[in-house]
């Protein structure tokens, strides 16, 4: 057996599934848990690929650095790692097909603190808009 990897507790399994279950996912999704000593965050979600999906009967692999999780000081942060993981997760309705999604607001701390978090996000948000606008009119013109 590994050393890395060990069963995640059931107080952190919890915690996740009750922040899951307040957001509105369309479908539910089988979720997989993981202790991993080695991640460097706190929480990371991958999907699995389809083979993972049919041996393991799960869509979602959630990994958690536990000794991270037990020094989070806040609830609150907790909420933020866990939702900001979970909102790169969409769902297509019709095929129920699980895709992961970039996060809105990427960026370095620097330019946060420089700039403030909105005007960094809006800068990214308009970014964004104008890729799907030239992805749009290219597909209207080809």
């Amino acid at each position: 057996m590994s050393e890395r990897y060990e069963e995640l507790s059931d107080d952190v399994k919890n915690r996740f599934m009750e922040i899951y279950e307040s957001k509105s996912f369309p479908i539910k999704i089988a979720f997989k848990f993981v202790d991993d000593s080695k991640l460097k965050q706190v929480i990371k979600i991958q999907k699995l690929p389809e083979i993972y999906q049919f041996l393991l009967e799960k869509e979602v692999i959630v990994y958690f650095n536990e000794a991270l999780y037990d020094k989070m000081d806040s609830d609150d942060l907790v909420q933020i790692l866990i939702e900001q993981e979970l909102d790169k997760l969409s769902i297509n309705i019709d095929s129920g097909k699980i895709k992961m999604n970039k996060s809105d607001l990427i960026t370095s701390a620097g330019l946060i603190n420089k700039y403030g978090s909105g005007a960094v996000m809006r800068a990214n948000q308009i970014d964004i808009m104008s890729n799907e606008q030239s992805e749009d009119m290219a597909n209207v013109a080809g």
